[in-house]
């Protein structure tokens, strides 16, 4: 190797001192810039992640539940969970129980001897629904049902969502936050509607095959069993209340027990008179409407009709169904006297009318009690006229049933525009409720014929539904007491059906639970 060449590879063999040092340094200073850039990076990602978490983004999708295989998200269960609390929340039980919407579920007790909380109430009934709707949705598909058959129910539900949120002055999106908490999404909620309506076809169809499935023989056995509850129950009654008694003097000073309880004795003694004079009348033969008019009583029933043992007060029902036919008796109670008669017991076996009907309403307000008022002569003058043109449309269809329930659809004030306007099993018995007396007394005449229709104008006083009535005659149906006892029975078989498919859809919760009810 000669001297330059030799020279030439100790200069390539690396930096001197100096340059060594100046590399060095850059090295260092590079090292920092690389060190800062990644802490840098580091702190922007927690910045963004702190954001990201605080929308919910990451708590939505956390798996909150299982049902079979099936994992839920927070946002899935929080459909469930709100649709129970919303519901609790508008019923009278919410007020009642002093339910607090301020504070959170899992700060207030629902059950105070179990210690049990608002959301440990509130997350079982969600389970229990969430378990109903992705168990029978399965149940659905294996069954052969496709989407397509709840599309248009799918499409009024969400219609109705996007109406209400824009009632509320909110997009949808928002609305569907504030009814069903923070981590609702669009795609959550209509997904979950769609389940729902999936699971309730199933059901439905199960239900309805069920409650058709019953022969006469059922429905009389089931009748045996269960008479009490089904057979209508006839009596009069009056009450005559004890009136309060002042136990103070003129300056406000607690008389003495004794004259206390002697003035006490005499306001007793004095109703119970009055009591025994208004039972000796009924029994010569005035009636229950004479005697409460005479000694104005503000708790009377002259024929009250009941359906079922329960539905008679508990303070003289086992008094009155003792009682002979028109017997009558008198019952002391805490605070005052009962007059009562018994008139009969019988299971009411009138067949039901089946119907369609429209309605033109006649438009009306409430006075300050909060009572109906009659429309005005322009509000009956648009009723009637809206009434002439479904009476001329319907003239000049074909005059079938299904015209009728199309025309009901589309023009009725009655209803919701999808059942063509159809009541089924419309009983004349007041103890089961009944149509406005004009359209029973039309319904039940006896040369009633499938097929008639009529025009009918209601305006009672004092009433609601005022307004033209056009009513198409169906024919007859099977009588209450059945219809019941199919229900019933229906029931109690569609418990168990669903009872044998939930046993493969247990329930549970997960960790993402906990961002519920908080």
């Amino acid at each position: 190797m000669s001297a330059s060449r030799e020279k030439k590879q100790r200069q390539n063999a690396g930096p001197n001192q100096k340059a060594l040092k100046a590399q060095q340094e850059q090295a260092a200073r590079k090292h920092k810039t690389i060190v800062y850039s990644i802490v840098g990076a580091v702190a922007a990602v927690l910045v963004i992640a702190l954001l990201v978490w605080r929308t919910g983004f990451f708590q939505a999708r956390s798996t909150a539940a299982t049902v079979g295989d099936e994992n839920l998200t927070t946002a899935q269960l929080s459909y469930y969970y709100h649709t129970i609390r919303n519901n609790f929340i508008n019923s009278y039980y919410g007020s009642f129980m002093g339910f607090d919407n301020t504070k959170p579920d899992d700060e207030q007790i629902y059950d105070p001897t179990s210690g049990q909380t608002y959301r440990d109430y509130f997350m079982e009934l969600a389970l229990d629904n969430a378990q109903f709707a992705y168990a029978l949705e399965r149940e659905a598909l294996n069954s052969g049902h496709t989407e397509d058959e709840i599309k248009d129910d799918l499409a009024t539900a969400i219609a109705n969502a996007k109406s209400a949120a824009s009632r509320s002055g909110v997009s949808y999106s928002s609305y569907l936050r504030l009814v069903y908490g923070s981590y609702m999404s669009t795609g959550v909620f209509e997904r979950e509607l769609t389940r729902n309506l999936m699971a309730n076809l199933v059901n439905n169809e199960k239900y309805n095959t069920l409650y058709d499935s019953y022969a006469q023989t059922d429905l009389e056995d089931y009748y045996k069993e269960n008479a009490d509850s089904l057979d209508t129950i006839e009596y009069s009654y009056l009450y005559f209340s004890t009136p309060f008694v002042d136990t103070k003097d003129e300056d406000g000073n607690e008389l003495d027990e004794d004259k206390a309880q002697e003035l006490k004795d005499q306001a007793k003694a004095e109703t119970k008179e009055k009591a025994e004079e208004a039972l000796e009348a009924v029994k010569s033969g005035s009636t229950f409407a004479t005697q409460a008019g005479k000694y104005e009583l503000t708790s009377s029933g002259d024929h009250t009709t009941v359906v079922g043992t329960n539905s008679v007060p508990s303070a003289y029902r086992e008094q009155l169904l003792e009682l002979a036919k028109d017997e009558c008796d008198l019952v002391e109670v805490d605070g005052g006297y009962y007059v009562i008669s018994f008139h009969d017991r019988y299971l009411e076996d009138a067949p039901t009318q089946d119907v369609r009907h429209i309605l033109a309403l006649a438009e009306s307000t409430t006075d300050e009690s909060g009572n109906s008022v009659a429309p005005t002569d322009d509000a009956w003058a648009a009723a009637k006229a809206k009434m002439d043109e479904i009476q001329t449309a319907w003239d000049s269809s074909d005059k079938t049933e299904e015209a009728f329930a199309k025309l009901a659809n589309e023009k009725s004030d009655d209803g919701d525009g999808t059942t063509g306007g159809l009541y089924t099993r419309v009983p004349k018995n007041p103890a089961y409720g009944s149509f406005v007396s004009e359209l029973d007394t039309w319904m039940y005449d006896s040369s009633r014929q499938p097929g008639d229709v009529a025009m009918i104008q209601h305006n009672e006083e004092g009433g609601s539904y005022y307004g033209y009535h056009l009513i198409y005659y169906v024919g007859e149906n099977e009588p209450v007491w059945m219809s019941t006892a199919r229900s019933s029975l229906a029931g109690t078989a569609l418990d168990e059906w669903e009872d044998g498919i939930f046993t493969n859809y247990p329930t549970a919760e997960s960790g993402g639970a906990s961002y519920l009810g908080k």
